[in-house]
């Protein structure tokens, strides 16, 4: 392997970030190639932290790069790794190991308290690597899907169920005592300014549980997709089931429509969650993640 250097985002110009990006992830799992356009608005929407974002070079030409943001969760710097992308022809050389390496140095010089990421569950060799550098496998992260319109009362009786729905927007979910802040990075709130919230209330009014989720048009302007991102309840209650189902079936609304409806990094250890929407007919898409954790020493 030919000299490399590696070189934080805000050394690096946004077509040479771009050109990291695409030949990273060429041939990946999930095709992800960016204009300049498109990943800068991707880079601002979704929080990324330039400062501790990094591109490799081999002879001036861009051939890979780890992006990342942090985030303070329950009074902890929080890192997440948002895409960790190496060029073809550079695989399995070790740059994937410099690039992480220059990475968790960068973690420690902000003193991040714990680093996260999620990687592709086929991915042996990533994962392998992941876990060299100090990262443990903590859940597995679901792609479930359901495409044809429902029947019957795939959630249960709802309308006889004691609660009230609420629409919001999901940053006001991150005020609420049981709002699930440790979840893959694109589930956060801080990740859905452009998502949908629906809140369950008591009889009182009192919020009891919550669904966050996205949905998408397609260039006729029908509803082509909803995703749900996050669905929790209070734990101190004892009918967390129907909760989860009214929320559920208010997200994923109208139900007599033809959509794609699915998960997105969904946790299996959701198991609440997740009897809901089996009973309901979603089943796996074939895809899933690994989420991985790593406690952070100080620098």
């Amino acid at each position: 392997m030919s000299s490399i250097s590696i070189k934080r985002f805000p050394e690096c110009t946004l077509a040479e970030i771009t050109e990291a990006w695409n030949r990273g992830f060429e041939g990946y799992f999930f095709p992800i190639t960016m204009t300049v356009d498109s990943l800068t608005q991707r880079l601002g929407a979704e929080g990324y932290t330039s400062a501790l974002s990094v591109v490799a070079f081999s002879d001036g030409a861009p051939v890979g790069l780890v992006a990342s943001g942090v985030r303070s969760i329950a009074g902890k710097k929080v890192a997440w790794n948002g895409g960790t992308g190496v060029a073809t022809e550079f695989r399995r050389q070790g740059l994937g190991r410099k690039l992480m390496e220059a990475t968790l140095d960068l973690y420690r010089q902000e003193g991040v308290q714990l680093a996260t990421l999620e990687a592709v569950s086929q991915n042996d060799k990533a994962i392998a690597l992941y876990q060299q550098l100090g990262y443990e496998i903590t859940d597995r992260l679901l792609f479930w899907q359901h495409t044809e319109p429902f029947a019957g009362e795939p959630f249960g009786d709802v309308a006889s169920m004691p609660y009230r729905i609420r629409r919001g927007v999901p940053q006001e979910a991150a005020g609420l005592s049981f709002y699930s802040a440790h979840v893959p990075w694109q589930n956060q709130w801080q990740s859905l300014r452009d998502g949908e919230a629906v809140f369950v209330e008591d009889s009182s009014g009192k919020p009891v549980g919550y669904a966050l989720y996205k949905r998408t048009w397609d260039e006729e302007g029908k509803l082509a997709s909803i995703t749900l991102r996050q669905c929790a309840f209070d734990g101190e209650r004892s009918d967390g089931e129907e909760i989860v189902r009214f929320a559920l079936c208010h997200a994923f609304a109208p139900l007599d429509y033809t959509c794609r409806r699915g998960t997105f990094n969904l946790p299996a250890s959701e198991s609440v969650v997740l009897t809901v929407l089996e009973q309901a007919g979603f089943a796996s898409s074939g895809n899933e993640q690994v989420y991985m954790k790593r406690k952070m020493e100080a620098d």
